[in-house]
């Protein structure tokens, strides 16, 4: 018994085949159902645990495929970050250069200065809640 068509955790038409092949093989062998006989069906189950099979492999594939794209994904996010270091220290563009703004960064000269300041609450006595 192959392991695709058991593998269906005893649901569907898959599962209901093999239940069909045990009994015919095991009461019936030599009879003919509508015109089929019992080696139709084992060679129907054999096509369609081959086609799962297949299904496995492509699985795998795309999952490998994923996962060297996700490589390559992040050494062109290493280079990216290479050639902005590179932009920002070279004597002749520097972090305020417009070929720096092009690539998508804020230039030196454009950036906040990153001080931030809360909103003073009004004093006590002017405030009817307090009191």
């Amino acid at each position: 018994m192959d392991t695709a068509t058991t593998n269906t955790k005893g649901r569907g038409p898959a599962r209901k085949a093999q239940d069909i092949k045990l009994a015919w093989k095991e009461l019936a062998a030599d009879a003919t159902f509508g015109g089929k006989t019992l080696a139709d069906l084992e060679a129907a189950i054999a096509a369609f645990d081959g086609r799962m099979d297949e299904l496995q492999a492509a699985k795998k594939a795309v999952s490998a495929a994923v996962m060297v794209k996700n490589q390559s994904l992040a050494d062109l996010a290493e280079l990216a970050v290479v050639i902005a270091l590179g932009v920002r220290v070279h004597e002749n563009y520097g972090r305020d250069c417009p070929l720096y703004r092009a690539m998508g960064f804020v230039p030196k000269s454009e950036r906040a200065s990153g001080t931030v300041r809360k909103k003073q609450e009004p004093p006590a006595e002017n405030n009817e809640a307090a009191v």
